[in-house]
């Protein structure tokens, strides 16, 4: 064998011992050859395969994978303003006490998002025949966020706290003619001592319940100054965790709430909830828009031009029906011209309710055509509006005899114009509302002037007084349709909220006897009957029911938002809200 034969040789035989001696072993070491950033890379590529390898077994093997909701997560919210009574017999003025309130506190009853009543702290009740006695039977697991049970003395003394003069709580007056008796430690009776009055469910039996063994040691002048106003015990889904304060001027400026972990009803999934406080709705928007909030209680319908394109496809829109109604009010007590029933009907005909909703309030409304809403008892949907007719609008002026003079064009009768002054409040969506009614006013020859006054002066020095020919305003309904408070003519006067002069004795008459009705189908006859008449009479022309725009961003799951009544009942089903989610594989 020669030289060269021999080096060959030498050489295949290394190489084969080299591929020899490359075992698994030896893979070990590789990672000691890698730099920090390879060894990442080299990771997240093992995972990738991994996880690539499952979901090919999980589909190829018919499984499918899913998330599921699961315990946790933080919710932050913003809200203008800051809390000052998280009371339920205090709680009745601001809507962020009532937000808060909401969820530390439980009532009697309470209400699902479907707007109907079902039980919380009294797990079932008993009405009278005769409607008079309403005895609630209470639930025998209910605690105190400090442990203690709750019992019917709790439920006597929050009631003898709200018929307190000295407490002045807002609801003082709904507790005046009710008095309550405890026939033992988990039963409590309700008797109205004055009339049959129908709506009492609806508006007397889901108040938060105090603590007795809390708050009986406070004498009622001491009641708003108690530490307990911002430190609450309660038997809600949530309890008090912690506030935090400006240092400087001692202002709040957050509010958080935990699970409460002895609450008797299904429990909620995510286990804070923090309230943000702003002192505009522009500045809580910008919190917002940043990402450092999850939500925003509410969206001013002038705030919404901060709510950016890119923005919003991280967002769900809640727009949100309220029993709340706007009106154009008539007061021909001071104006004898709206008298004219053919004049109220003439404005009704150029009143453009498509074009009010779309223009001047941005689509946020749908309209309405009486006193009782939609998804209301008795609510009558054959009243339609008037029809938007300009040519009907001058038949009826013309039947009055309201004539168009040539020099202006607008009408006169007697040497009198055709004219009134309507009232609004300067927030420039009611100003655009009515600058839209005075353009088709104009054309059918009405001149309709427009006053624009901030809130304090509207209420304190045109509303109180009754001292306007016609007023743009609106008016919040409660779970009940009752529309006694609103049309009655015993309410014509401050602190009534007849707006209106109208003065109808068989109005009054239906209304009165309504209130009272034990048969559900009588009372809807006559709410029928108002309408009807309302429609003919025409004291007030509906517009339009505003929604309530709500925002969450997506993160937020298993909310679902159609109609409230007040803007806590957001969270009427917080239980079934979420953040945290897992996977898991189920066979499809």
């Amino acid at each position: 064998m020669n030289t060269s034969e021999q080096k060959n040789q030498n050489l295949s035989l290394k190489t084969n011992s080299s591929k020899k001696s490359f075992t698994f072993k030896k893979l070990l070491y590789i990672p000691k050859l890698l730099t920090r950033n390879e060894k990442k890379l080299a990771l997240l590529l093992i995972v990738m395969i991994a996880l690539a390898s499952v979901f090919f077994w999980v589909n190829e093997a018919g499984y499918k994978v899913n998330t599921i909701p699961v315990d946790g997560g933080h919710y932050t919210e913003a809200a203008v303003g800051e809390p000052e009574y998280i009371n339920p017999i205090l709680s009745q003025i601001k809507d962020v006490d009532q937000d808060i309130s909401s969820l530390i506190f439980a009532g009697l009853l309470t209400y699902n998002k479907n707007h109907e009543l079902t039980p919380s702290i009294a797990e079932r009740y008993e009405i009278s025949e005769d409607k008079k006695n309403y005895t609630f039977f209470l639930r025998k697991d209910v605690k105190w966020s400090d442990g203690t049970p709750l019992t019917a003395d709790d439920v006597v003394f929050t009631i003898q706290m709200i018929k307190n003069p000295e407490v002045k709580s807002p609801l003082f007056s709904s507790f005046n003619s009710v008095a309550v008796e405890k026939l033992d430690d988990y039963t409590v009776k309700f008797t109205l001592t004055k009339d049959v009055y129908s709506p009492f469910l609806y508006e007397n039996a889901t108040f938060g319940i105090l603590a007795k063994h809390i708050w009986s040691e406070i004498t009622p002048d001491a009641l708003p100054l108690s530490e307990l106003n911002l430190k609450p015990i309660g038997t809600g889904p949530y309890k008090f965790k912690e506030y935090k304060k400006d240092k400087k001027n001692g202002a709040l400026l957050s509010y958080t709430l935990e699970r409460n972990p002895d609450y008797f009803g299904e429990k909620p999934r995510i286990e804070y909830i923090t309230f943000t406080f702003f002192n505009d709705w522009d500045m809580a928007l910008e919190a917002y828009r940043k990402g450092d909030v999850l939500g925003i209680s509410f969206i001013p319908e002038e705030s919404k031009d901060l709510i950016t394109d890119d923005f919003e496809k991280d967002i769900n829109y809640y727009h949100l029906k309220l029993p709340r109604y706007y009106a154009l009010f008539f007061n021909w007590s001071e104006n004898p011209v709206l008298k004219e029933r053919n004049v109220r009907r003439a404005i009704a005909h150029t009143i453009d309710q498509e074009r009010i909703i779309n223009e001047a309030l941005d689509g946020e409304a749908y309209p309405v055509n009486t006193a009782i809403l939609p998804n209301f008892m008795g609510h009558n949907p054959e009243i339609g509006a008037y029809e938007y007719n300009h040519d009907k609008a001058k038949e009826e002026l013309e039947k009055a005899g309201w004539k168009v003079h040539e020099e202006d064009g607008m009408r006169y009768k007697d040497n009198q114009k055709l004219e009134f002054t309507l009232a609004v409040t300067d927030k420039q969506h009611f100003i655009d509302i009515a600058e839209i009614m005075s353009e088709d006013l104009a054309a059918v020859g009405i001149t309709m002037n427009i006053e624009s006054l901030d809130a304090q002066t509207l209420q304190t020095e045109y509303i109180m007084p009754r001292s306007y020919d016609a007023l743009l305003y609106g008016q919040l309904l409660l779970h009940d349709p009752d529309p006694y408070p609103f049309w009655h003519s015993s309410a014509r006067k401050e602190p009534g909220l007849n707006l209106t002069s109208y003065n109808n004795p068989t109005i009054d008459d239906l209304l009165e006897t309504a209130r009272k009705e034990t048969d559900e189908n009588e009372r809807v006859r006559k709410y029928l009957h108002f309408q009807n008449i309302m429609g003919e009479e025409l004291p007030a022309i509906f517009l339009y029911s505003p929604t309530y725009l709500y925002s969450m961003s997506k993160k937020v799951h298993g909310a679902e938002l159609e109609y409230i009544t007040l803007p806590p009942d957001r969270f009427a089903e917080i239980q079934s809200w979420y953040i945290k989610t897992k996977p898991v594989i189920v066979k499809e």
